[in-house]
């Protein structure tokens, strides 16, 4: 291991300091120093603060002159040298000439045996040093290498970390690059130089700055990002983009920490999100390409079911067409009197006008299912939506002979949905329930229509039949497509059903029904802004009344209410 670079903290050169002053005091010589070989030098580390004293802490003197502490490094072995004027071996010794003439010193060494340095003494008169203060010098100096073998164990520690922090680096799973505050790179690996498109040049020459790299329009964010770096010392992750080299762009995710308390220099990992981007982009494509599909679905099978519906809606158009005629043929004979009833005549052309309009909903309802329209939401109450296809199926459910009962919640908020959409779930689940229980011989054909409040607050819609209900076993694939138990279907309604409520935020899920058949349920939830209707008490009402119209009912109009019950009739 290289120690030359290790640098001594100051809390232990403070500790050294005290120990050559207090060798000093014992020793009663002018001069104790802890020396450091730095080649092609030797140093004066820490010097004692003692009379009489030549050395400066930090003072150079070369090797190789013949030096006390040289000899001692060489051999590593103590050397005590009593007079040098005396001795024909040191007589040119260098620190004679500072007039320390006497000289005992032992080597330090690093934990592997590398010489840090020596401990010594040098006098300005002639002084043996006897043993115990050869001993002392020993304690002393294992006191010093102590320090150095915890300074060598930390330095190795910091060694493997780098170690580890190089080969993440140089493994170049992710873009890594060294950063000062003020926009300087002062390393980068060749991850993230590829990601933006420079080369190690750039960064050699200083040409690449990360303050340069981010747009206008990200420099805000950035700001952000550095108070955030001041206050705590690193930056969560976030997404920006860079500019590269040839002016395009990449989406990145940066995250970076500083190295110390000043927060001027870090770290920071940055991760390409371009594959990711292109990959959500086209999801999104994916997405449009399987809603269009679906919706186009969707239409296929309104405008199936309303095929299936067509005897049962000619029907229902029957009725207010010929209330209109007889009703016209009325309002001429009435004109035809002598003199004219013109009081019945205007009584007459009103249930004309209201017969007509009741001809137009009808019309309408089936063109708002059959057209090919965008989806487009809208607010809109539930119980309105439900009563339009309950009105719209009514043939078909008397056709089969099945008794519709309505249990609806009042004061249920609005909710966002595109109520063609909607609707076509109900019309699907309706139509589904009737030809479940056209298979029932015996017993009552009933379906129950419920809306209510949810768990959550949005809004709950079930239908219950008395078919012969579902097979447990096929709970879980219902909805499913192309799933189907009946002979001529293609299973295809209800996927359609889930794809719908699921586009709206909501679920969708069948079970048994609490007697016999089964119940169809959905939810739907409330958009973040919808507020609760105050209306909402918890009531509900339970229409069950006879069929009734107003009192200047026309003796031809249609006598069944679609709010109310619908009977079974054979």
């Amino acid at each position: 291991m290289l120690y030359n670079s290790i640098k001594v903290p100051s809390e232990i050169i403070h500790k050294w300091q005290e120990i050559v002053d207090v060798l000093a005091e014992i020793m009663h010589v002018p001069s104790a120093l802890i020396m450091r070989v730095e080649p092609p030098n030797i140093k004066v580390f820490v010097s004692s603060e003692s009379k009489g004293n030549p050395y400066e802490a930090d003072e150079l003197a070369p090797l190789n002159t013949g030096l006390y502490c040289e000899t001692v490094m060489k051999t590593c072995q103590p050397l005590l040298v009593p007079d040098a004027l005396r001795d024909e071996a040191w007589k040119s010794n260098p620190d004679i000439k500072l007039g320390m003439i006497s000289y005992l010193g032992v080597p330090i060494s690093w934990p592997d045996g590398e010489v840090f340095g020596t401990i010594c003494v040098l006098d300005n008169k002639r002084n043996e040093y006897s043993k115990p203060y050869l001993r002392l010098l020993h304690q002393l100096r294992d006191a010093v290498q102590i320090d150095l073998q915890s300074l060598a164990a930390q330095h190795k520690q910091l060694e493997e970390r780098e170690t580890k922090i190089r080969r993440l680096v140089d493994a170049n799973i992710i873009g890594i690059y060294i950063w000062e505050l003020d926009g300087r790179l002062l390393e980068a690996n060749d991850t993230f130089l590829r990601m933006v498109g420079y080369d190690r040049e750039d960064l050699i020459s200083g040409g690449v700055r990360w303050t340069d790299l981010t747009p206008l329009e990200w420099r805000d964010r950035t700001a952000r990002a550095q108070e955030e770096l001041k206050r705590t010392g690193a930056v969560q992750p976030f997404e920006k983009e860079y500019l590269r080299k040839d002016g395009s762009r990449v989406p990145v995710l940066i995250g970076s920490a500083a190295f110390d308390e000043q927060r001027d220099q870090g770290v920071a990992f940055v991760l390409n999100l371009t594959e990711r981007k292109q990959a959500e982009a086209e999801a999104r494509e994916s997405e449009g390409r399987y809603r269009e599909a679906l919706m186009e679905l969707a239409h296929v099978n309104r405008v199936t079911t309303m095929g299936q519906l067509t005897a049962s809606i000619s029907h229902e158009m029957k009725q207010p067409i010929g209330a209109v005629v007889a009703n016209a043929e009325a309002a001429l004979n009435w004109l035809d009197a002598q003199p004219p009833e013109l009081n019945r005549v205007r009584q007459t052309l009103g249930w004309i006008i209201r017969d007509s309009l009741r001809a137009g909903e009808i019309i309408g309802r089936i063109q708002g299912l059959i057209k090919k329209a965008p989806p487009r939401r809208e607010e809109m109450e539930i119980n309105a939506a439900v009563l339009e296809i309950i009105a719209l199926t009514r043939g078909e459910v008397v056709k089969n002979g099945v008794s519709v009962r309505t249990h609806l919640a009042e004061g249920l908020p609005l909710i966002r949905v595109d109520r063609v959409q909607l609707q076509q779930v109900v019309l699907n689940l309706i139509i589904n329930a009737v030809e479940a229980m056209s298979a029932v011989r015996e017993e009552p054909r009933e379906l129950l229509i419920c809306t209510d409040r949810d768990a959550l607050n949005g809004v709950l819609v079930s239908l219950r039949d008395s078919g012969p209900g579902l097979d447990p076993a096929s709970l879980e694939h219902v909805f499913d497509p192309f799933y189907t138990t009946k002979p001529s279907g293609m299973g295809m309604g209800l996927s359609i059903c889930r794809s719908i409520v699921e586009a709206h935020g909501g679920r969708i899920w069948a079970g048994a029904n609490e007697t016999r058949g089964a119940v169809f349920q959905f939810s739907l939830p409330l958009e973040r802004d919808e507020t609760i209707s105050a209306e909402y008490a918890g009531q509900c009402r339970l229409s069950e009344k006879a069929d009734t119209e107003s009192e200047s009912e026309s003796p031809f109009s249609p006598t069944a209410d679609v709010s109310t019950e619908i009977g079974r009739r054979a």
